[in-house]
């Protein structure tokens, strides 16, 4: 009894030193000028993706419902839009280094293709099970797939790596470069429904909620931004409870693309700042997103990328009736053998 209690005391401490040392760390901030630069940078290389109006969905939900279709981006994902920012910004010296990063699949595939466009070198970590089609289109973008158990273990196999190598590390949600690249989706989202009311974002490490965030607030400050995340992996509304970054030991959803293990400063600090609410979904719910988003659009989205439609499906997003809703469809990178298990 008494290891117990002097066990979860010491948790208590270190919670408490780990949120001190949050709040006492200078975290670079990400701005609407960083964002409408990155506009500007990554604009010859990327899609400026439509907004998708749905009669069904709309009633549904009870919204007039658009969905931002980042299943349609270069790369199959908004991640090349971030990559591209990044890698563009780049000095000699990092370049020369080569880049390096962890990913469930969709961030790797930016990066190399964003490291293909400007001849670096590019090494993506991911987990043993990733997708397979992720794992060919990185390897197809000219960048080495590396491998880890599990998506819990990737970032200290890619650290060993890194260290040995010198390779310089483009964090996939965390850096601000990453973060000011995704917010140039809700700058094109404000630009194409100035009428927007709620925009649902789907979150794994909250790099492109939080790059939605400060572009969307600065463009209409009185528009609600929500992030939703799946059951199985909700580091960033952890992260918000304990009031700085966490890690989960243990990712359990069908969402592979949102399965982040750990939360990063920068992002969260923007999160609390200006996004409205985190909301979560379970598997089934986004299972039945993704099947509503085929079946009624046509358009065919990875489970990753059906999260932010099931939140306003299921009422969790909060959107008011009537008004102009806007969900992000943030991949569409989905292997068709597990489609077809998951239909």
């Amino acid at each position: 009894m008494l290891q117990h209690v002097t066990g979860t005391l010491g948790i208590a401490a270190a919670a408490r030193e780990a949120r001190t040392a949050y709040e006492r760390m200078e975290t670079p901030d990400v701005t609407i000028d960083d964002v409408q630069a990155a506009a500007a940078r990554i604009a010859p290389h990327i899609h400026r993706t439509p907004l998708v109006d749905s009669a069904t969905l709309s009633r549904l939900t009870r919204t007039r419902l658009a969905l931002k279709a980042e299943n349609l981006q270069r790369t199959g994902a908004f991640k090349a839009r971030g990559a591209l920012n990044a890698v563009l910004k780049l000095t000699p010296e990092q370049r020369e280094r080569g880049v390096i990063t962890l990913s469930a699949g969709n961030h790797g595939q930016g990066l190399a293709y964003a490291a293909q466009l400007a001849g670096v070198r590019c090494v993506v970590f991911m987990p043993e099970h990733a997708v397979p089609t992720k794992v060919a289109a990185v390897r197809g973008y000219g960048a080495e797939a590396r491998f880890a158990p599990s998506m819990e273990t990737v970032l200290a196999f890619m650290e060993e790596y890194r260290e040995a190598h010198g390779l310089h590390y483009v964090h996939p949600f965390g850096d601000p470069d990453i973060i000011a690249g995704q917010g140039t989706v809700g700058l094109e989202i404000v630009e194409d429904s100035p009428d927007v009311d709620t925009i649902a974002v789907c979150v794994g490490g909250g790099g492109l909620l939080a790059g939605i965030a400060v572009a969307a607030k600065a463009l209409k400050p009185g528009v609600r931004v929500v992030g939703v995340e799946p059951e199985g992996a909700p580091v960033v509304t952890r992260s918000l409870i304990a009031g700085y970054p966490v890690t989960i030991e243990k990712i359990t959803t069908v969402a592979d693309g949102l399965a982040a293990p750990f939360a990063a400063p920068t992002s969260q600090r923007l999160i609390e700042r200006y996004v409205d609410d985190v909301v979560i979904v379970t598997d089934d719910e986004i299972l039945e997103a993704l099947r509503m988003i085929l079946e009624r659009t046509k358009m065919l989205v990875e489970p990753a990328g059906a999260a932010a439609t099931a939140a306003l499906l299921t009422d969790k997003a909060g959107a008011e009736s009537g008004s102009r809703a806007v969900a992000t469809l943030s991949g569409g990178n989905v292997d068709f053998d597990k489609l077809k298990g998951l239909l």
